[in-house]
Formats: structure tokens, C-alpha cells, sequence
């Protein structure tokens, strides 16, 4: 996967779970990785301005700070992320924790994401970043998750609609 980081501009990114698994399993998976998330935000890598976390995979609307590449940014959430996270489920999920385990080269790693760096889209105007906000947001009433993006507790949705960042602090966005 390429990202296109030469010039300032608004991303969105996606990534998944190893082999697509559902592998967000119970509140405490949801809320470490927005602690994560919110860690590598506070560490003013990047400015926030949408996200979402599904059962199995998440997406993100981001602007990188100055000199950050999405590389770095990817890792900083994910890999802090990883680390706590396969211990929750080798203690709490055993059967699909063994599951995640993949050869690389002569060793054996324990595995969370998907391998890559995802899908990365740069957004340069108000319309697609509106509609990849909706998109991102409407993403659990797709899956028959809930009923209302309102609905799911682990998005960005009700910041946008009531002004709640009731998990994760938000940036506002300073649009086109």
C-alpha cells in the first residue's frame, strides 16, 4: 500500500482484523483500541476527526501533523494496540486467540491486524469527506449491527450529531 504524504490533506483509512475475523469481541477490546487510538492522537501525530470500530476492522478520517507519514501513525495505534490486546484474548478467548498465530519465516508471530497497510484514500474536498464521514458512520446500520449510526459506541457518530465525544475527543474540522 502507497500513502501519499508529500503534501498536507485529510485521510481516510481502513484496516482489518487477521483474516477478517471478528476479533472485537467484548467492550474491553473496543475501548483499549480507542484508548490507543486516543494515546497516539494525544501524542499530536495526527488531528481526529472521525473513526469507527466494527467488529472487524476499523476506519478512521485523519490529518497528519506536519513531517508524520501514515506509516508511523498506523503503527503508533495498532501495534501498542496489538500487544495488549492478544493477551485479553489469550485469556478470555483461548480457542480463537490459537487461531492467530502465522509463520514468518523460521518463527511463529501471534498476529491482530491484517497484514499491509491497509486501504488509505486521500480526501480533498468538503463533499467526499462529508460522505466518507457518513459512509464510515452508517457502516454498523449496513451490517445490521444497530439500528441508528447513533446507535454503535464505539464511532464518532454522536459527536456529529449532538456534539458528544463521549469516548474519544474530536477534532473540528477546519474544512475547505
Amino acid at each position: 500500500m502507497k500513502h501519499y504524504t508529500e503534501i498536507p490533506h485529510y485521510h481516510y483509512l481502513a484496516f482489518s482484523c487477521y483474516k477478517h475475523a471478528k476479533l472485537f469481541l467484548d467492550e474491553f477490546l473496543y475501548s483499549l483500541f480507542l484508548k490507543h487510538l486516543e494515546r497516539a492522537h494525544k501524542r499530536e501525530l495526527f488531528k481526529l476527526y472521525g473513526y469507527i470500530v466494527m467488529p472487524n476492522h476499523v476506519h478512521l478520517l485523519i490529518f497528519p501533523e506536519k513531517d508524520v507519514i501514515i506509516p508511523a501513525i498506523l503503527k503508533a495505534i495498532k501495534q501498542s494496540f496489538s500487544h495488549h490486546a492478544l493477551n485479553h484474548l489469550r485469556d478470555y478467548y483461548p480457542d480463537i486467540y490459537y487461531e492467530l498465530f502465522k509463520t514468518k519465516g523460521s518463527r511463529t508471530i501471534r498476529v491482530f491486524w491484517q497484514a499491509g497497510g491497509g486501504y488509505d484514500r486521500n480526501i480533498f474536498s468538503e463533499t467526499v469527506y462529508n460522505n466518507t464521514l457518513e459512509y464510515m458512520h452508517l457502516n454498523p446500520v449496513r451490517k445490521q449491527l444497530v439500528q441508528s449510526p447513533l446507535d454503535w459506541k464505539w464511532s464518532s457518530a454522536r459527536y456529529y450529531s449532538e456534539g458528544i465525544a463521549d469516548t474519544i475527543e474530536i477534532n473540528t474540522p477546519e474544512l475547505w
